[in-house]
């Protein structure tokens, strides 16, 4: 996980002294696999409900879902929650108090540690995430320039063929996995978790091991993908170009195979 980048961009958000709402008009740039927007609406749910967690009775200051900004976003605004109310009016005074302007210097400390978390994990998910998708399209963007490499070629030999490798910037051992790659493809198990599914994509694209400390990632994003769908539009995307590169992978080998007959 990128926990330190949450960290560092908490850090620079501090010291340059913005506000909430100047930081919710901050968004990661560069993301195209999925909308950045409902990932950051997807964390101010979790924050507040964070942040809830620490209001109930018998669960205060036991730890429960902790991270260094919620707990202290929670005790900038503990004093001034209401008292004898349900968790609903909790929340709603909480969403309440993020609007600008601050009551006092607390609510104010309050909106900005809010804003530091929601920004902080936006960026965590949404580069995670673009990352894994612009190394997945990276090898097919490769496999794509091979076969039009090789469709232009007459006569197709040891010496062509490596002289078609070194200008796509492709090694004897990637070329060797894209031509295994249709072969040896697996498909998810029925049922499987996003989590899974997207690691066995993965693995079929780029030959790449599942990364374990991205499992908050997806937990995050599963638990809001009926309200905030930005899973459902990464994997479609990541499913997609999946297809793509699986279908390009088909050609090359195709091509190889008869200029060796």
């Amino acid at each position: 996980m990128r926990f330190k980048i949450m960290l560092l961009f908490f850090l620079c958000l501090s010291g340059a002294g913005l506000s909430f709402s100047v930081t919710q008009e901050i968004l990661p740039t560069g993301i195209t696999c999925c909308d950045e927007k409902k990932i950051r609406q997807a964390m101010t749910e979790e924050v507040l409900a964070r942040i809830l967690v620490k209001t109930e009775s018998g669960l205060r200051n036991k730890g429960l879902a902790g991270d260094y900004l919620s707990d202290q976003a929670f005790e900038k605004i503990k004093k001034h929650l209401p008292d004898g109310v349900g968790t609903d009016q909790r929340l709603a005074f909480m969403r309440e108090m993020l609007q600008p302007p601050a009551l006092d210097r607390d609510i104010e400390e309050f909106q900005n540690l809010v804003g530091h978390f929601i920004q902080g994990m936006t960026l965590e998910i949404g580069i995670t995430m673009q990352d894994e998708y612009d190394q997945a399209l990276q090898v097919k963007e490769k496999t794509l320039k091979l076969l039009d490499q090789l469709e232009k070629i007459s006569r197709l030999d040891e010496e062509n063929l490596g002289r078609t490798l070194f200008q796509v910037d492709l090694t004897d051992k990637e070329l060797k996995r894209i031509r295994a790659s249709d072969r040896r493809w697996k498909n998810s198990d029925a049922g499987a978790s996003p989590f899974k599914e997207f690691n066995t994509l993965k693995r079929n694209i780029t030959g790449r091991a599942p990364d374990q400390d991205q499992w908050l990632v997806f937990e995050l994003a599963e638990k809001y993908r009926s309200q905030f769908p930005f899973l459902d539009e990464f994997l479609e995307n990541y499913r997609r170009l999946a297809m793509g590169f699986r279908e390009t992978a088909r050609r090359v080998n195709d091509l190889l195979s008869i200029s060796r007959d």
